[in-house]
C-alpha cells in the first residue's frame, strides 16, 4: 500500500478561497453526509482540502484509485486512514481484515463504529474519487456506516457520478448536503478574482465575461485557460478564437499549454503520464533521468495539475483529467514506446519491493512471460489471503492460453471462478489445464499441481453437488500434494474428511480431519484447526461418542482462551462453532437450558463470520437444539430462516441435514403434507449419496409411521439398523430404533417393540442420551417404565446391560417434561379455552368452535377475547403461533 493515497491534497498558491461553499460545507457538518459530485476539473478536491485547511478541520483522507475496488482493500485502506487521525480506532478491524474470511464485512464495521464511540473529539472522513469504486459491496459498506455511525464522526464523498447509496432517502431526512458542478462553477466575480487578483493578467470585464462564456465556469478550462494566456500579446482576440464545448476547448487548451513548453518539460509530462503516481526516482528510472524531482517541483510551483501525495512532496500525480488527456496524446504520438515505459516502471516497483505494481505494468509492457513469473511469486498468498478481485483482474490482461501456461496461477483462476459461481466455465477450464500440467513432463512440480487441481476440482464438485467425484478428487489431491504444501495439504485432508462424512465413512472422516488438525497446530494456524477440530466434533456426535466431542470443543476453547496471541473478538468469531455444538450434545443430555444458552451464543456469534456455510452450519445447531429441547416451532422457524442462506449448491450436506429435520419437525408437528411435499421433492439422481439417504430416510420412515404404515416403516427401518450398525452412526441409530420400537408396539409386537428400546438404551446410556427418548412421546414412555419393571423382577442378558439408574433418569424426565407442560397450560388458559384454541389452531371458523364444542357463538368470542389478552397477542392467526411457541398446541 502506498500511503500517499492517504495525504491531504494541499491546494495551489494562487487558489480562489470559495466563502459561500465553506458556509455550506460547514453546515455539512451537522448533516449525515457531505456529497460533492461534479464531472471531471470543477475543483472538488481543490475546494474540500482549502476549507479543512483554513477552517484546521481534523481529518482523515482517502484518495481511491481503480485498485481498491475490493471490500476488504477498499476498507482496509479507509481504517489507515481514519488511524491518521486516531491510532487507536480500527486496530481489531484491521488485524481482521488482514485474514480475509474469518469475519464478515458487517462484523468488522460493527466494530469500527464501536472504536469510533469511543472517541469524543469531532474527525472527518473524506473519500475522493468514489466514482472508481463500482463493487455494489463496498456501497453496501458505506451506506452501512454512514447509517450507525456516531455524532462525532463525519463523512464527505467526492466523485464525478452519483454513489449507489440511499441519497433520496438522506435527502428526505435533511441529513444530506450537495454540492454540483453548478455550485463549484466560477461566476463573473470569482473568475475576476482568479485572473486579475491572483494571477495579475488584467482582463477587461468583456475579457471576464467571454471566459465565463466560453469555459461555462469550469474550473479545469480556466486555469489551462490561465496558463496559455502568459504569453499572449492580445489577449481578447486570443480568447474568441477559443471555440466548441468543453472537451473541446480542454483538447485545445492542453495542446496549447505543451506548445508554449519546452520539450525536455512536454516529454516529461506525456511519458510519465504511463504512471498512476509517480516519484522523482521512479521517472529517472523510466526516462534515464536524473532531475525529475527538481522537475516535479518545478511544475507544481507553475500550477501544471500535478497533486503533491505527501508533505514531503516526493510522491505526486497528475490532476485525473489532465492525466487523462496526456495519455491519450502520449498514444497518438509515442506509441511505440509505451511497452519499454511500462517495462522500465515494472522493474523499479519490482525492485523496490511493490510486486503488484511490477507485475501491472510488466502487464502492460507486454512481457507476459516475467509477469507471469512475477505472478507465481505472488498468487499463493493472494489465494491464502482470498484476495480474488486481484487474482480475476491479471487473469483479465492475458488471453486463456497465457493463464494456462502458469500452472499455479492456473489453478488460483479456476478457484475464484468457482467461488463466483461459473461453475460451467471453470470446469471447462480445468479440463484444459489438467491436460497442459500433465504434458508438461519437465516441470519438477507437476505432482504439487495437479494435487492442488484436484483439490480444486473437488471444491467444483461439492459445489455442484456430485459427491462421489468430489470424494475422488480428495483423495487424489492427498496423494499428490506434497507434506511441505502445508495449507493445501491440510484442505485435502479436510477435504476427504468432508468426503468420507457424505459417504458414511465416519472413522475415515475422524481420521482425515485428525491430519489436518495435526498439521494446522504444526503451522499454527487457528482456522484451519477450527475447521479440522469442528468437523471431528461434528462426526464424534453423529457416531453418538457425546463425551470424546465435548472434550475436543472444550479443550480447544481452552486453548484459544490460553493463547495471549488471540484477541478476544477473534476467539469469538472462531469458537462459534464450538459453542454450538457444545450446545446441542448438553441439550440431548438433558441440561435444555444451559444447551440453548451455549447453542444461542455461538448461533449470535456467528453472525459476523463471512463464510455463509459457516452462519448456516451454526443455524442448524441451533435448530436443532431446540428441537431436542421440545421447542419444535422455534426450531422450525430457524429452519425458515436457514433456508435464506443454505442451498444444495453450496453446503449440501447442511441443505440433507435442514430439509430432514424439518421434515421431522412437520410431522411432530402435525403438518405430515407439508413434510410430504419435501419428501416428494427429493430427486433420485445418481448422485444421491449415503449421508443423504440415510436421513431422508429416517424422515420417510417418521412420514410412514404417521400415516400408520406400520409394516412399510417397520421394513425401512430394519434396512437402516444394519446400515448404521456397519458405520457406527449410533446418534441416528438410536432413532432409527426408537422409531422401530414405535412401529413395533403401534403394529401390537410389544415384545419386539421392548428389545429395540433395549437395544437403543445400550448403545446410548455410556454418553447419557436423554432428549431422543422425551420427544418420542408416551409409546417410548410406556416401554421404558415396563423395562424398568421387568428389571425388579427378572434377569436377561439384554436387561442386565441397561443401568438402573439410567433408567430412571429417563423416566423421571418424562415426569418432569409433563409437568412443566400441564403447569405451563393451566397458568395460561382454561380447560375450554385451550380447546378452543386446538379448533383455532386447525383454522375453524367461529361457528365451527361453537358447534363442535356445543356452546354458542358470543361464548366462543369471549373465549377467543381471553386468549388474546393472556397470550398477549391480537389477532387469531397470532393466537396460534404464539401457542404453538409456548407448546400449547
Amino acid at each position: 500500500m502506498l500511503l500517499t493515497k492517504l495525504h491531504i491534497p494541499q491546494p495551489k498558491e494562487h487558489v480562489v478561497h470559495r466563502s459561500a461553499l465553506f458556509e455550506k460545507l460547514n453546515e455539512g457538518l451537522n448533516r449525515r453526509l457531505i456529497l460533492v459530485s461534479a464531472t471531471a476539473g470543477y475543483g472538488k478536491t481543490t475546494l474540500v482540502s482549502d476549507w479543512i485547511i483554513q477552517n484546521k478541520i481534523p481529518t482523515a483522507w482517502y484518495s481511491v484509485d481503480g485498485r481498491d475496488n475490493d471490500p476488504f482493500e477498499f476498507l482496509s485502506l479507509m481504517i489507515n486512514s481514519i488511524q491518521t487521525v486516531n491510532e487507536n480506532i480500527g486496530g481489531k478491524s484491521l488485524n481482521l481484515l488482514k485474514s480475509p474470511g474469518t469475519a464478515e464485512i458487517k462484523y468488522i464495521i460493527e466494530l469500527l463504529i464501536n472504536d469510533m464511540l469511543s472517541v469524543e473529539k469531532e474527525f472527518l472522513l473524506v473519500i475522493d474519487d468514489l466514482h472508481l469504486i463500482n463493487r455494489s459491496e463496498i456501497f453496501k459498506t458505506l451506506s452501512f456506516i454512514i447509517e450507525y455511525k456516531p455524532q462525532n464522526f463525519k463523512i464527505a464523498l467526492l466523485t464525478r457520478s452519483d454513489p449507489s447509496i440511499s441519497l433520496a432517502r438522506l435527502r428526505s431526512q435533511n441529513e444530506l448536503m450537495e454540492i454540483r458542478s453548478a455550485d463549484l462553477s466560477f461566476n463573473e466575480h470569482d473568475i475576476t478574482d482568479f485572473f486579475n487578483r491572483k494571477l495579475k493578467l488584467g482582463l477587461t470585464r468583456n475579457d471576464i465575461s467571454l471566459v465565463e462564456l466560453k469555459t461555462e465556469g469550469w474550473i479545469a478550462g480556466l486555469q489551462l485557460t490561465a496558463i496559455t494566456l502568459q504569453n499572449k500579446d492580445n489577449i481578447s482576440e486570443y480568447l474568441k478564437s477559443i471555440a466548441g464545448d468543453s472537451r473541446y476547448i480542454m483538447d485545445y487548451l492542453i495542446e496549447e499549454v505543451l506548445n508554449t513548453l519546452d520539450n525536455e518539460t512536454r516529454d516529461f509530462l506525456l511519458k510519465t503520464s504511463v504512471l498512476d503516481q509517480f516519484s522523482g526516482s521512479l521517472c529517472d528510472a523510466i526516462l534515464d533521468k536524473n532531475n525529475s524531482q527538481q522537475l516535479l517541483e518545478s511544475l507544481e510551483k507553475c500550477n501544471m495539475f500535478i497533486v503533491p501525495l505527501d508533505d514531503e512532496r516526493k510522491w505526486f500525480r497528475y490532476h485525473h483529467l489532465f492525466g487523462d488527456l496526456l495519455k491519450q496524446r502520449l498514444q497518438i504520438k509515442h506509441k511505440e514506446q509505451l511497452p519499454e515505459l511500462h517495462k522500465k516502471a515494472g522493474l523499479w516497483y519490482e525492485s523496490n519491493g511493490y510486486s503488484l505494481f511490477a507485475i501491472e505494468h510488466t502487464l502492460k509492457a507486454g512481457s507476459t512471460e516475467k509477469a507471469l513469473q512475477l505472478i507465481d511469486n505472488e498468487v499463493d498468498n493472494l489465494w491464502e489471503t482470498s484476495q480474488y478481485s486481484i487474482i480475476l483482474k491479471f487473469a483479465q490482461h492475458l488471453d486463456e492460453n497465457e493463464v494456462l501456461s502458469s500452472g499455479k496461477f492456473g489453478i488460483a483462476y479456476a478457484w475464484v471462478l468457482i467461488i463466483m459461481g461459473k461453475l460451467d466455465v471453470a470446469e471447462v477450464f480445468l479440463d484444459k489445464l489438467q491436460t497442459s500440467i500433465k504434458n508438461d513432463k519437465s516441470n519438477g512440480a507437476r505432482n504439487k499441481l495437479l494435487g492442488r487441481l484436484y483439490e480444486t476440482y473437488n471444491l467444483l464438485k461439492v459445489f455442484s453437488g456430485d459427491v462421489e467425484a468430489a470424494f475422488r478428487y480428495s483423495k487424489l489431491a492427498i496423494e499428490n500434494i506434497g507434506t511441505n504444501d502445508v495449507l493445501w495439504n491440510s484442505w485435502a485432508h479436510i477435504s476427504y474428511g468432508e468426503s468420507n462424512l457424505l459417504r458414511f465413512e465416519l472413522n475415515k472422516s475422524i481420521s482425515s480431519f485428525k491430519i489436518a488438525r495435526e498439521k494446522a497446530q504444526k503451522v499454527d494456524n487457528l482456522y484451519l484447526n477450527l475447521i479440522a477440530t469442528s468437523k471431528t466434533a461434528y462426526v464424534l456426535k453423529v457416531k453418538g461418542e457425546y463425551t470424546k466431542s465435548l472434550e475436543l470443543c472444550n479443550n480447544l476453547l481452552e486453548t484459544f482462551n490460553a493463547d495471549s496471541k488471540i484477541e478476544e473478538y477473534r476467539i469469538g468469531l472462531l469458537s462459534s462453532i464450538l459453542y454450538s455444538i457444545i450446545g446441542y450434545i448438553l441439550a440431548e443430555q438433558g441440561k435444555t437450558e444451559e444447551g440453548i444458552k451455549n447453542a444461542l451464543k455461538g448461533y449470535n456469534l456467528s453472525r459476523g463470520v463471512l463464510s455463509l456455510s459457516f452462519q448456516a452450519y451454526n443455524a442448524l445447531l441451533l435448530a436443532e437444539t431446540y428441537y431436542k429441547a421440545g421447542e419444535f416451532n422455534k426450531a422450525l422457524s430457524l429452519i425458515e430462516e436457514l433456508e435464506k442462506i443454505v442451498n444444495q449448491d453450496i453446503a449440501q450436506w447442511l441443505y440433507v441435514l435442514a430439509n430432514s429435520l424439518k421434515c421431522n419437525l412437520l410431522i411432530l408437528l402435525g403438518e405430515e403434507e407439508k413434510a410430504l411435499t419435501i419428501l416428494n421433492r427429493r430427486k433420485e439422481t445418481t448422485k444421491n449419496h449415503n449421508f443423504e439417504n440415510y436421513f431422508y430416510n429416517v424422515a420417510i420412515a417418521r412420514y410412514r409411521i404417521s400415516q400408520k404404515n406400520y409394516s412399510e416403516s417397520i421394513s425401512l427401518l430394519t434396512d437402516l439398523k444394519e446400515g448404521l450398525e456397519s458405520h457406527e452412526a449410533f446418534e441416528l441409530l438410536a432413532e432409527v430404533e426408537l422409531l422401530m420400537a414405535k412401529s413395533l408396539l403401534l403394529a401390537n409386537k410389544r415384545e419386539e417393540a421392548i428389545n429395540s428400546v433395549l437395544d437403543c438404551l445400550k448403545c446410548t446410556q455410556s454418553d447419557n442420551f436423554n432428549r431422543i427418548y422425551i420427544n418420542e412421546g408416551a409409546e417410548i414412555e410406556s416401554l421404558l417404565r415396563e423395562i424398568a419393571q421387568r428389571k425388579k423382577v427378572s434377569s436377561t442378558e439384554k436387561l442386565d446391560t441397561v443401568s438402573t439408574s439410567y433408567l430412571n433418569v429417563l423416566i423421571e424426565a418424562f415426569e418432569n417434561e409433563k409437568k412443566n407442560n400441564e403447569a405451563a397450560t393451566e397458568n395460561v388458559l382454561s380447560v375450554r379455552e385451550l380447546d378452543t384454541l386446538k379448533l383455532l389452531a386447525k383454522e375453524y371458523s367461529n361457528q365451527q368452535i361453537a358447534d363442535d364444542l356445543f356452546i354458542s357463538l358470543n361464548t366462543v368470542k369471549t373465549h377467543l377475547k381471553n386468549i388474546n389478552l393472556k397470550l398477549e397477542v391480537d389477532s387469531r392467526t397470532k393466537a396460534v403461533e404464539k401457542a404453538k411457541e409456548l407448546g400449547i398446541v
